[in-house]
């Protein structure tokens, strides 16, 4: 019997292992949140929502500059204890909320690429 509940607990365990990779449901059939990086998706959307190409708000030279990867880092390290995952996800104040929401996938984005680390 003890031989039988341990078995059973050990296959309970190998197939409960938590998968590292983030995987958003409900999503629209063209967004696509696979190999998230900045330069390759991110950048754009931080760009047209934050900064350069649309508020002009968090670009080069403002108090708060995301311009670059770089300039990023002191606000997307720490996955959901980041700065940018508080102010998206649970503060809900950017980007100028609720004049500037972001859509359902650029929020599944930024979820999974925080989440994922947020890869260059």
């Amino acid at each position: 019997m003890l031989t039988g509940l341990v078995l059973f607990v050990s296959i309970i365990g190998i197939y409960s292992c938590e998968n590292n990779a983030v995987t958003p449901v409900n999503l629209p059939i063209d967004c696509d949140t696979t190999d998230l990086t900045y330069t390759n998706s991110m950048q754009f959307i931080i760009d047209l929502n934050c900064g350069t190409l649309n508020t002009g708000c968090h670009s080069s030279g403002s108090n708060r500059d995301l311009s670059t990867y770089a300039a990023l880092q002191r606000d997307i390290a720490g996955g959901q204890k980041s700065r940018f995952w508080q102010e998206i996800f649970v503060e809900k104040k950017m980007p100028l909320y609720p004049e500037l929401s972001l859509d359902v996938c650029t929020t599944n984005k930024f979820k999974v690429w925080l989440l994922n680390g947020a890869p260059q």
